[in-house]
């Protein structure tokens, strides 16, 4: 049976596997990786479901409007995070382990574990922030919902001052209790991605991320980058769908294609960011599609920049 292997994560991240930061290779061999082809047949009736629910307007579409739901999701997340006596492992967002049936190599699979995806995630997540962050005392994540990342940052880096912004009340007050009681330096503060706070402040010794959090503002991202490119942050990480890497002759990522723009996510980010590069603005490091993803998308595609 085929498995994701460190020499798959190593080629994913575009780094050498001799390179990956050890930590990150006992993640990938603590979890379990297997998974299976689809049959011929499984894979048509995977897509015709995919179809007939964007088709049947099945899926909300993302904006500002839907603030109270997230109120709603993050006030369950809390309440859940009390339940089970502070653990941080209760904040993960358990819409990262859906289903069986993923997204990898631009084809559908069934994993072994339905964990697959929030695993694959972690692997990336522990690459990432060894990779890109160890140089700043300040990191921000903007849309940081339940704060699983900040608390995954807060474990690697102790000493860092962490910043949780949502613009969810009970995320904000989440952020304060997880530092409370777990010893983070982090803290809460209310943020909308429409309408950027600007006392909000940024700077040389700061990065900037989001995680799936970006994707909510669809086309209106304008606001933000140029909060972004005002504050000059030392380093802006995003993991976001990025309708840019996909392929629209490639069935599968046609259908994701259909769904993100369903949805109304993000869209033209990517493309905005090197129209800046190509005027001198900005630097991109790197806009990657790592891969994989879930049944509907790939949101697993970073780009990593910095204002010049």
């Amino acid at each position: 049976m085929p498995r994701l292997t460190t020499a798959d994560f190593a080629k994913a991240f575009d780094v050498a596997e001799p390179n990956l930061p050890p930590q990150t290779t006992d993640l990938v061999a603590a979890h379990c990786f297997d998974y299976r082809q689809l049959e011929a047949a499984e894979r048509d009736r995977v897509m015709l479901d995919i179809l007939r629910r964007i088709d049947g307007k099945g899926f909300t579409r993302v904006g500002a409007h839907r603030d109270v739901i997230w109120e709603s999701a993050w006030s369950e997340l809390r309440q859940r995070y009390h339940d089970c006596n502070r653990d941080l492992t209760s904040l993960n967002p358990s819409f990262m382990s859906a289903g069986r049936i993923v997204r990898l190599n631009g084809d559908y699979v069934e994993a072994v574990d339905q964990r697959f995806e929030l695993s694959a995630f972690e692997v990336f997540r522990d690459w990432l922030f060894r990779t890109w962050f160890e140089p700043f005392d300040n990191v921000l994540e903007f849309g940081c919902g339940s704060g699983f990342n900040l608390a995954a940052l807060g474990r690697i880096f102790p000493d860092k001052r962490l910043t949780g912004l949502d613009w969810s009340p009970a995320s904000v007050v989440l952020m304060d209790e997880i530092a409370a009681d777990h010893g983070f330096r982090l803290s809460g503060r209310r943020f909308d991605f429409f309408n950027p706070d600007t006392s909000v402040t940024l700077g040389a010794n700061s990065a900037v991320m989001t995680f799936c959090a970006l994707e909510q503002v669809g086309s209106r991202f304008e606001p933000f980058l140029e909060y972004l490119l005002a504050g000059r942050p030392a380093l802006c990480v995003h993991m976001e769908p990025t309708l840019e890497h996909y392929d629209a002759d490639h069935l599968p990522d046609y259908l994701a294609i259909r769904y993100h723009r369903h949805r109304q996510y993000l869209e033209g980010y990517l493309t905005r960011l090197r129209a800046l590069e190509s005027e001198g603005r900005i630097r991109i490091h790197t806009a990657r599609r790592l891969g994989w993803g879930s049944l509907y998308q790939e949101c697993y595609s970073l780009t990593v920049w910095e204002p010049c």
